[in-house]
């Protein structure tokens, strides 16, 4: 079993290095920079991987929106990637590097860890592979290079795997195994997390009947429980107390949950490929282009649909327990209902009684428990096909390079440009507030701060800009003023927030407003001591305030 563990995980390494070319090719210096999301999501592991290695006591206290606390829990915390990329980021100090790299580990973890949950299942030694493929590099992992977080699909089958475990043997121990398995999932996604945990939820009342030890098995789930939320608690908190002070989530946006809803359209959407060549151009799309435009991308490929149907229908000659069989039936089933949305009911429903299931904005995610069923379903088909009687030693390997073929996309990444020297020389200064202009500050326009926060991964200062999915009230009524600096009332604004460097990336303004903002300095320069002077970014320390 080792030495199949270790093909297996060979096999992946390499699957992943092909399947996210060319981010392996140069893992420090390339990275999804052409969308505002992907410069958040590198910012965000960098921080929470900073913190761990320097002050992790603060790790919730992010360096945006200062002197505010608890920043970084106005969006998802991805604790999991930042700690995967801590030890990366203690060796080369590379955000893009450490960012990559938990990506790249991730999905041969995500393919590893499919293979193991699909041999259990059948006891097939390699029919896990092509759905192990289809399901770590799946068209939707490809249109989310955006998001760290939801390219962590690999709690999905470590946690059934964990479950399967559980059920063989319940008892206190592998119960408290389970829970702090959730608690990573929760930790390592939301979504996932949340997903997971309602998944074990149906398990559980699903395996109760005919358990040989009932009270085993109740104390262990009883012990899951218990563990996770001791483990979730302390992660949480920061959650609840800025919903319940904010008005934050507090109640599903049943609006924008509808937005984010599957439909029939969803599941039948993939990315272009040559078998997709002869499907509707429903069925095709553009992956460099924003999801959230134009709705999730579920589609598991033809080659997966095709072996999850033969499984489904001589599941019977590689499925022992057909408990088992109906669990992941009914488990796709429900990952369907749910990514529906409001409308169709039980999202809506979970939304009234789960803990913080309000901040899970689109329901369609729940499609990866659908992506989970088929690929089990299709690696039940391979295993009928090979005890069909007949040697067929190369159907495994024709099937992986069919699901390869139809899957593989070059990731859109891009070369990080030069640092400027201005945040080169605040890495050096005394820690201190810090603003950068321009100050975008119209109501929905506030994702272009991403760039300020992307290129605080050099210096770390506490920035008074910040993007996140909550922006304080004392950021949005303060922005105006503090965009016209210099000023009088920003330098008093400035002073009440602490602030002490400012930087003005001119590739921010146009011509007009350039010599408009040049203009507003004579008066002001006694206040100030410049540090940079040179373009693209001009850096410059308040020595002294106003009277």
């Amino acid at each position: 079993m080792r030495r199949q563990t270790l093909l297996a995980t060979l096999l992946g390494a390499g699957l992943a290095l092909v399947m996210t070319w060319p981010m392996m090719s140069a893992p420090g210096q390339l990275a999804r920079i052409d969308t505002h999301d992907g410069k958040f999501s590198v910012w965000n592991v960098a921080w929470v991987a900073h913190a761990l290695l320097t002050d992790p006591a603060n790790v919730f206290n992010a360096n945006v929106f200062h002197p505010n606390q608890g920043t970084l829990a106005y969006s998802e915390a991805n604790i999991v990637a930042g700690a995967m990329a801590a030890p990366v980021y203690a060796i080369t100090g590379n955000p893009i590097a450490a960012h990559n790299i938990v990506v790249y580990t991730s999905l041969v973890l995500a393919f590893v860890l499919t293979w193991h949950l699909v041999r259990r299942l059948t006891g097939s030694s390699w029919a896990g592979v092509p759905p192990a493929a289809g399901f770590a590099f799946s068209a939707y992992v490809s249109a989310h290079t955006a998001h760290v977080q939801l390219l962590l699909v690999f709690v999905v089958p470590l946690v059934l795997l964990v479950w399967h475990r559980f059920v063989e043997e319940p008892g206190l121990r592998r119960g408290c195994v389970l829970g702090a398995t959730l608690t990573f999932a929760v930790l390592a996604c939301a979504y996932y997390g949340i997903m997971m945990g309602l998944a074990i939820g149906f398990a559980a009342l699903w395996f109760a009947a005919g358990q040989p030890h009932p009270r085993r098995y109740w104390t262990g789930l009883a012990s899951a429980v218990v563990v996770a939320a001791l483990l979730v608690t302390p992660v949480a908190l920061p959650y609840a107390t800025m919903r319940d002070e904010a008005g934050f989530r507090s109640a599903l946006n049943v609006e924008e949950a509808r937005d984010l809803s599957a439909d029939h359209r969803t599941y039948m959407r993939g990315q272009s490929g040559p078998f997709s060549k002869a499907l509707p151009e429903l069925w095709r799309t553009r992956l460099d282009t924003y999801v959230g435009r134009m709705g999730e991308v579920l589609f598991p490929g033809i080659i997966i649909i095709g072996l999850a149907l033969v499984g489904l229908v001589l599941s019977s000659c590689v499925v022992p327990a057909r408990r088992i069989f109906w669990f992941y039936v009914g488990l796709t089933l429900m990952g369907v209902w749910a990514s529906l949305g409001p409308a169709a009911g039980l999202y809506g429903w979970l939304a009234d009684i789960i803990p913080f299931m309000s901040f899970l904005r689109a329901p369609s995610r729940f499609g990866v428990l659908v992506l989970m069923g088929l690929a089990v379903f299709a690696g039940m088909g391979i295993a009928a096909i090979a005890q069909s009687g007949r040697r067929r030693s190369w159907v495994v390997p024709v099937l992986l390079a069919l699901v390869v073929i139809e899957l593989r996309v070059s990731w859109p990444l891009r070369l990080v440009p030069p640092i400027p020297e201005a945040y080169e020389v605040l890495a050096g200064m005394p820690k201190a507030g810090t603003l950068v202009l321009h100050f975008p500050y119209r109501r929905g326009e506030w994702f272009p701060h991403v760039e300020h926060m992307f290129w605080s991964m050099w210096h770390w200062q506490p920035l008074v800009n910040g993007y996140s999915d909550f922006i304080p009230a004392d950021i949005q009524a303060q922005a105006i003023p503090l965009n016209g600096f210099p000023s009088d009332e920003s330098f008093r604004l400035l002073r009440e927030r602490g602030v002490k460097y400012v930087a003005i990336d001119w590739r921010t303004y146009n011509e007009a407003t350039t010599v408009v903002m040049q203009g507003r300095f004579p008066p002001y320069m006694r206040y100030l001591r410049p540090l940079v002077e040179t373009s693209p970014v001009s850096l410059y320390e308040i020595v002294r305030w106003p009277e």
